[in-house]
């Protein structure tokens, strides 16, 4: 965006700005809705694919965090001792809104229900997130994951 309102004399307008933050929309919606999936979906036996497709999905802070809190497998054996899972889905979003070309900003409403072996009917919980995503390499990856409000229900 900066860069676009910098060149502005050379014949941008808003609506170009508009029209370029607009095509990058649908892949920053894909990328967000990827990461929440993966959050929001996963048991005992998958906990490492997800934890690996997290790891390539993610950058900076989110993917320090989250290897940080998988490192060493006590994640993965946890669930597995406790039988652990956990399905969600997406109920409102990905909104997305753009910082500068290069940053987007998503607001994603979603339930989840994580049950164990001594909790089997589950807790449901419904989150707001902020997903930080920072286009790296050609493709957005998720920079920070934040839990902005939860309802237990």
């Amino acid at each position: 965006f900066a860069t676009l309102w910098a060149t502005k004399e050379t014949g941008f307008t808003s609506a170009d700005v508009a029209r370029y933050l607009d095509a990058r929309a649908p892949a920053v919606t894909d990328r967000a809705t990827e990461v929440m999936d993966l959050l929001l979906n996963y048991d005992a036996a998958t906990i490492d694919d997800v934890g690996d497709r997290l790891i390539e999905l993610s950058t900076g802070n989110f993917a320090d965090d989250y290897a940080d809190l998988v490192g060493g497998g006590n994640l993965e054996k946890a669930l597995r001792e406790a039988s652990a899972s956990s399905r969600g889905q997406i109920l409102d979003g990905p909104d997305v809104y753009f910082r500068d070309p290069d940053e987007a900003v998503s607001i994603v409403t979603v339930t989840q229900t994580a049950q164990s072996e001594s909790n089997p009917t589950g807790i449901t919980t419904e989150y707001v997130f902020r997903i930080i995503l920072l286009r790296t390499g050609g493709e957005w990856k998720a920079d920070d994951v934040k839990i902005l409000s939860t309802n237990e229900g």
